[in-house]
């Protein structure tokens, strides 16, 4: 039985495909387009899924979109109708868009039907956030909370999976949206919304939450896990495009005026990004606090685009009554696409459970011959080495600044060890080095480190395992010296613990540096320069290679390094 799940549908479109219950592809759309977010049909995706299985769309026999078409227009229409008067033109051009857009895609997936035994299911969105991260995950039994921007109508789902069944035990609905506080928020301060907001994470550990009292005025916590949005703040209530963004004069009167995206960050955007992380926090424990009390379950799995917020998790990891949180690597959008066919399988279909997504590589993978024709059509120099693992340890410690290409491309936003920067974490200079010459980002933003999974507890207050970069936890302070390039302003990192099980390469490479530095961490990035996806095939990683100031790169047994006659 083949199930295709598409995810995605204004952004981060995805395709997943699994048979009989065992998961062969996952990938985005935005990884083949190279459009950060891309949505609409995500035929590149479909088309790799498909290749990865050796079968045609005639074989498929279920496919899940996560939406509801008729549920989105039923709620969204009535709503922009009711708000003409105050805004016209947006929201007249909004019902028209939506409508067409919504028809349009119906379209498509219909076409998508190349076999008249096809099922096509449409599924709630916050019930396939939460089936991508329930069913995947290690538990039997366990509450569920999943929060984005909005799905159809819903913001906030709180719930129970048991066994293959999930149960819903209450929602929050749109204007109530915490994804929307933090999005609005991240407009505000300078960034782009729905794509930097792991930016304003960042920021804030540069903080304090000096301004906490006006956003607990802006969220007001209810009783029963509940939370209410405050109108008196926000314009996205009618339009989200007007000059302030989502911003009301009241606002931007208690902040300080809007920061411009070339504007030096002052120390007020810094407590304005503390204070948001802060409320963010407080209002998720509320919620956990009571789904715990409601389920008396242990276990806690957190999906929708707010489950990629680091800090966030750890702090309910940490302060909330649940013993474990788990995560899989593509809590937003496109992981509803995962969602979605492991719902058909296991939920609709009363499959039992037998898969858990251990590992994130999911995605397109490139032979050393096919890495060879590459780099021998751009007429580059290159050696090979047998044991490359321990090649690129060498590099590493001798201040080299590495593209790593290896096996399949990572499933979800993370750089997990095959599409990787790799440097020197115990270099005090390299996080500068790689912010200014590689990543052409902000000089604030912090590296990962990436440890041996044995290796964790001895650097890192964190008695979890953290594959996906999901988690951030305290650097022990008596370690923080010597890994001074993944240790992040306030003490901490966003740490990858590495299993030999799932990665061998990469674990070789961390046990090989370690044995020459006494440190088994490298920092790890993601293959890409700001703006721009993870890289996918070779042919983008060379581009990046050159484009940036990485010094040497490693694809599959190969090795390229920067001289005078490759720059």
């Amino acid at each position: 039985m083949y199930i295709l799940g598409i995810g995605g549908y204004t952004l981060d479109a995805a395709a997943v495909l699994v048979k009989d219950g065992e998961l062969i592809a996952a990938v985005e759309e935005e990884r083949f387009t190279r459009r950060k977010h891309e949505g609409g049909m995500p035929y590149n995706a479909i088309n790799y899924c498909l290749k990865a299985a050796s079968i045609t769309l005639k074989d498929i026999d279920h496919i899940g979109f996560s939406y509801k078409p008729c549920l989105r227009l039923s709620k969204r229409i009535p709503y922009r109708i009711l708000r003409i008067p105050k805004a016209p033109f947006y929201s007249l051009g909004y019902i028209v868009d939506e409508i067409n857009s919504t028809g349009h895609y119906l379209s498509e997936l219909k076409q998508l039907k190349q076999n008249s035994s096809t099922r096509i299911h449409y599924l709630e969105h916050h019930v396939t956030h939460a089936a991508s991260v329930f069913l995947t995950s290690p538990f039997n039994e366990s509450a569920i909370l999943t929060m984005d921007y909005m799905g159809e109508w819903t913001s906030t789902l709180m719930g129970k999976g048991t066994g293959s069944k999930i149960e819903k035990i209450k929602e929050i609905k749109f204007p109530h949206s915490l994804g929307i506080l933090y999005a609005a928020v991240t407009k505000y301060l300078g960034f782009q919304h729905g794509n930097d907001e792991y930016k304003v994470m960042g920021l804030a550990s540069y903080g304090e939450p000096a301004y906490i009292d006006i956003f607990k005025d802006m969220v007001k916590l209810l009783p029963d896990g509940e939370y209410r949005m405050n109108p008196d703040y926000f314009t996205y209530w009618t339009s989200a495009g007007s000059r302030e963004g989502f911003m009301s004069k009241k606002f931007i009167d208690a902040c300080g005026p809007i920061r411009a995206k070339d504007q030096e960050i002052e120390k007020r955007h810094m407590d304005i990004a503390a204070s948001l992380q802060k409320i963010l926090e407080d209002t998720t424990l509320h919620i956990t606090n009571y789904l715990h009390k409601k389920t008396g379950e242990k276990n806690l799995c957190i999906a929708g685009g707010v489950g990629l917020n680091c800090s966030m998790n750890s702090r309910v990891l940490q302060d909330s009554p649940f013993e474990s949180v788990f995560v899989q690597p593509s809590a937003h959008d496109a992981g509803t696409a995962l969602g979605a066919a492991y719902y058909i399988y296991n939920t609709m279909l009363g499959n039992d459970r037998d898969f858990v997504i251990n590992h994130a590589y999911w995605g397109p993978e490139f032979s050393n011959e096919e890495i060879k024709a590459e780099l021998d059509l751009d007429k580059l120099k290159y050696t090979h080495h047998q044991d490359i693992a321990k090649k690129c340890a060498e590099l590493i410690n001798d201040g080299k600044i590495i593209g790593w290409f290896q096996g399949r491309a990572e499933w979800g936003p993370r750089a997990l060890g095959n599409r990787s920067i790799l440097a020197n974490a115990t270099s005090s200079e390299m996080q500068d080095i790689v912010n200014k010459y590689v990543k052409h980002r902000e000089d604030f933003r912090p590296f990962a480190p990436a440890v041996l999974k044995e290796s964790s507890k001895d650097f890192f207050d964190f008695d979890h395992e953290s594959p996906f970069m999901l988690f951030i936890c305290d650097v022990k302070p008596e370690k923080r010296k010597l890994i001074p390039a993944v240790t992040h302003t306030d003490g901490t990192a966003r740490v990858q613990t590495v299993d030999q099980k799932y990665n061998k390469l990469f674990y070789d490479v961390i046990k090989n540096f370690g044995k020459i530095s006494g440190i088994p961490i490298v920092l790890n990035t993601s293959f890409n320069v700001a703006g721009e996806p993870v890289v996918t095939s070779p042919k983008e990683a060379i581009r990046c290679f050159f484009s940036t100031g990485i010094d040497c790169l490693i694809m599959g047994n190969y090795l390229v390094e920067k001289d005078d006659s490759t720059t």
